[in-house]
C-alpha cells in the first residue's frame, strides 16, 4: 500500500468513527442564533450586508432560529413571508449549524435544479467557504460538489424538487424546503414533492423540517396550508407612544396621495403616525405570539414591512402601491411578495355543470365508504335549510340529503304529535337512521346549528340539553383569516357550547374539494336522485359565490361574494358540515388499517352515534365491533339507546 493511499484510509477512517460518535451526543445546548452570533459570516456575493452575521439586525428571526434548534421540541416549522426578510439566511444559519453542532444526514430542495445550481454557486459555496468554523469539518475534494457537500458525520445533499429520485432516496434527519410555493404540484408519478421528501424522515425520531416561502395563489398555495395548520405566530412590536403592542399591518401606513416619501404607520391604539426610523427600536423590543397555540407545528408569518431599516422601506412599499393602479399581475406581485399573503384569484367560480355531470347512483341510503353522517342546518326567518353529509377516509365525503322545512321558530315545542314544531322535526331527522345495501345502519354522529343570524336564543336553547350528543351551536367569523376551527366557547347566556368557525377558510377547503376530478381523499359524491334534493337549484347554490380581491379605499379586500339575490344555503351547509366532520375528528389512518381487514358488512357502525360524547374526538375503535359481537348486547342496549338518545319529548 502507498503512502498516500495509507494517510487516505486514516482519514476516511476517522470521519467514520467522528460520525459515527456524533449520533449519540446529547442535545446540544447551543441554539441556532447563538451558533450564528459567534460563527457565521456573510459574503459579499448573494448578501447586502456582508461580514459577521448581527441578530441584533434582524431580531425577528432569533425566535425562528432557536425553534429549529435541536433543543426546541417540535418537528416542522414554517416561515410564510415577504421579500427582503432574511428567510435564506435563516434556513442556511440552520444547515450551517447542523454540519457544526448536530451532524447527519440533510436534505436541501429548491424548486428545480437549475435553482439548486444558482443557489449551491452564489449562497452555499461561499458561505462555507467564509466560515472558519467549518473549514476542518467539510471535505473539500470530491466529496464537495455543486449538488452534495460531505462533512464529519453527514452529508448535505442539494436538489429540485423536480427530481422524483433525489426525493425518494436516503433517509434524512434534516429537511429544508425553500420556496415551497415554486414546487411542480407532483415530482414525477410519485406525488407531491413535500410528503415525498417528509417520508425519508421517518427514521429519525428527532428530525426537523424547515419550510419558507413567500405564498403565490390562494386555495393553492402550500406555505399557506402548512402556516394555517400550524400554531400561527406574528410579530408584535410596540407603539413609541403609547407602548401598546401591535403587528405592522398595510392598511395603517397612511400618506398624502402622490407624497409616498412622507409615509408614517398609524398606531392601532393610540392613531398617532410612528415614522419608519423609529422601527429599529420597535423591532428590538418585539415578540412573536401564537394565534394558534398549542399546534404541533411551529408557523411564523412576516410580511416585508418588517423589512429592517436600510433594506425595504416603507417608502419604496409605497411607491410600488401607487403605481399598482388597477393592473392585477401587480396586485398579485405586491401581495405575494409584499404583503406575504395569498392572493385570491378574482371570480375564481365553479361551474355549476360541472357538478351535475359527476352525479352517480347510489344502491342504498348510505353508500359504502361512509364511516360517520353529519347534519348541518342553516336558520332563516321562518325556515330552515339541511344537509346530512356522509364522510369517509381522508374526508371523502357523499351528499346524502337536502331539503328545506318552514314553520315558526319561535316556538320549540308544540307537544302534539300531529303538530310538530320545526325544532321537533329536526329532532326527528337528527334521529333517523340510514341504511346500506347489507343492511347496517348508520345515524348522525354530529348535529351543528348556525346561530349567527335568525333565532340566536332559540338555536342556544335547543342545543345545550344535547351538547353531550354532540349536537352544537356555530356562528361564522368575520375575520377573513381566522381559523376554520378552533376550540368551543360556552359565552351564550346558557353557557351552551358553541364553536366559531373562520367561514372563509373553510369556503376555501370546500371549493378546492369540489374541484377534485377523482375518487380521493376531500372528493366530494353527489346523487343522480333528485328526490334526495341535490337537483339544478341546489348545485347552483352550491357555486353561488365567487373569492375576490378588490382595491378599496386604497386597501386589499378579500371577500367571498354572491350574485345579488342568490341562495348561497348549500355552500354554507357544506362548509358546517365539513366544521361538523372535523369537530368529530376520526383517526382516519386507523380506520385505513381496519378496513383491510375487516369488511365494512361485519361492522357495527350505528353504534358510533349512541353514546354520549364527553370531547370532540370519537375513539373510532367503536366502529370495528363485530356483528356477532353486536348481537349479543343489541337487547341489552335496547332500551338503553332509547333514554340516551336525547332530544325533545315528541309524544
Amino acid at each position: 500500500m502507498k503512502v498516500n493511499d495509507f494517510a487516505s484510509l486514516q482519514n476516511n477512517n476517522r470521519s467514520l468513527i467522528h460520525g459515527f460518535c456524533a449520533t449519540f451526543q446529547p442535545i446540544p445546548t447551543l441554539t441556532v442564533s447563538e451558533w450564528a452570533a459567534k460563527y457565521r459570516v456573510l459574503p459579499r456575493s448573494g448578501s447586502s450586508s456582508p461580514g459577521p452575521w448581527r441578530n441584533e439586525k434582524t431580531p425577528f428571526l432569533v425566535e425562528i432560529m432557536n425553534v429549529l434548534s435541536p433543543s426546541y421540541p417540535c418537528r416542522e416549522v414554517v416561515f410564510a413571508k415577504g421579500s427582503q426578510i432574511g428567510a435564506s439566511e435563516t434556513g442556511l444559519n440552520w444547515l450551517m449549524y447542523t454540519i457544526d453542532v448536530a451532524p447527519g444526514p440533510m436534505l436541501a430542495v429548491q424548486p428545480t435544479n437549475k435553482a439548486v445550481e444558482r443557489w449551491s454557486k452564489q449562497r452555499i459555496g461561499p458561505s462555507l467557504k467564509q466560515c472558519d468554523r467549518l473549514r476542518d469539518k467539510l471535505n473539500w475534494g470530491d466529496g464537495n460538489t455543486i449538488y452534495q457537500k460531505e462533512f464529519i458525520g453527514g452529508t448535505l445533499i442539494l436538489t429540485g424538487a423536480n427530481s422524483p429520485a433525489d426525493l425518494a432516496s436516503m433517509p434524512i434527519s434534516k429537511l429544508y424546503c425553500d420556496e415551497t410555493d415554486r414546487y411542480p404540484t407532483e415530482a414525477g408519478e410519485e406525488g407531491d414533492p413535500i410528503n415525498l421528501a417528509l417520508r425519508r424522515m421517518s427514521t429519525f425520531p428527532k428530525g426537523k423540517a424547515f419550510f419558507t416561502s413567500t405564498p403565490t395563489i390562494l386555495g393553492k398555495s402550500k406555505i399557506w396550508t402548512l402556516f394555517l395548520d400550524s400554531d400561527q405566530r406574528y410579530f408584535y412590536i410596540p407603539c413609541p407612544e403609547c407602548g401598546e403592542f401591535q403587528t405592522i399591518e398595510f392598511e395603517r401606513l397612511s400618506w398624502p396621495k402622490g407624497q409616498p416619501d412622507k409615509v408614517a404607520l398609524a398606531c392601532l391604539h393610540c392613531g398617532c403616525l410612528i415614522q419608519e426610523h423609529k422601527k429599529t427600536k420597535m423591532l428590538a423590543a418585539g415578540y412573536w405570539k401564537a394565534h394558534n397555540p398549542d399546534h404541533h407545528r411551529v408557523g411564523f408569518h412576516l410580511s416585508s414591512l418588517y423589512s429592517p431599516v436600510g433594506w425595504l422601506s416603507w417608502v419604496e412599499i409605497a411607491r410600488m402601491f401607487e403605481a399598482i393602479s388597477d393592473d392585477v399581475e401587480m396586485i398579485k406581485v405586491f401581495t405575494n411578495t409584499i404583503l406575504g399573503l395569498p392572493y385570491e384569484e378574482s371570480g375564481e367560480q365553479i361551474a355549476a355543470e360541472y357538478l351535475l355531470r359527476r352525479r352517480e347512483t347510489y344502491e342504498a341510503d348510505i353508500p359504502d365508504g361512509v364511516y360517520f353522517l353529519t347534519l348541518a342546518i342553516d336558520v332563516q326567518q321562518d325556515w330552515i335549510a339541511y344537509e346530512v353529509c356522509g364522510w369517509g377516509i381522508g374526508e371523502e365525503s357523499w351528499g346524502i340529503e337536502y331539503g328545506e322545512l318552514h314553520g315558526d321558530l319561535s316556538v320549540i315545542t308544540n307537544n302534539d304529535a300531529n303538530n310538530l314544531s320545526i325544532w321537533e322535526r329536526i329532532d326527528q331527522l337528527r334521529r333517523s337512521v340510514y341504511k346500506r345495501l347489507d343492511g347496517s345502519e348508520l345515524r348522525i354522529a354530529c348535529t351543528v346549528i348556525d346561530s349567527g343570524g335568525w333565532w340566536t336564543n332559540e338555536v342556544y336553547q335547543y342545543t345545550k340539553p344535547l351538547n353531550k350528543y354532540r349536537v352544537y351551536a356555530i356562528k361564522g367569523a368575520s375575520v377573513f383569516d381566522r381559523p376554520f376551527i378552533s376550540k368551543p366557547s360556552r359565552n351564550t347566556k346558557n353557557k351552551c357550547r358553541l364553536y366559531v368557525l373562520g367561514v372563509s377558510q373553510g369556503k376555501i377547503i370546500v371549493q378546492k374539494r369540489l374541484k377534485k376530478d377523482s375518487p380521493s381523499a376531500g372528493y366530494c359524491h353527489f346523487p343522480d336522485d333528485e328526490g334526495r334534493g341535490y337537483d339544478a337549484e341546489y348545485y347552483a347554490g352550491l357555486t353561488s359565490e365567487k373569492l375576490t380581491i378588490n382595491l378599496k379605499k386604497g386597501k386589499l379586500i378579500r371577500q367571498w361574494v354572491k350574485p345579488k339575490g342568490a341562495a348561497n344555503e348549500p355552500f354554507d351547509l357544506r362548509v358546517y358540515n365539513t366544521a361538523a366532520i372535523k369537530i368529530i375528528d376520526p383517526n382516519w389512518s386507523r380506520i385505513a388499517r381496519r378496513t383491510n381487514f375487516v369488511k365494512r358488512s361485519s361492522m357495527n357502525q350505528s353504534s358510533v352515534e349512541t353514546p354520549p360524547a364527553i370531547n370532540a374526538a370519537i375513539d373510532t375503535d367503536i366502529i370495528h365491533q363485530s356483528v356477532s359481537k353486536n348481537q349479543n348486547q343489541t337487547k341489552a342496549r335496547a332500551g338503553l339507546r332509547n333514554k340516551k338518545r336525547g332530544g325533545i319529548s315528541i309524544g
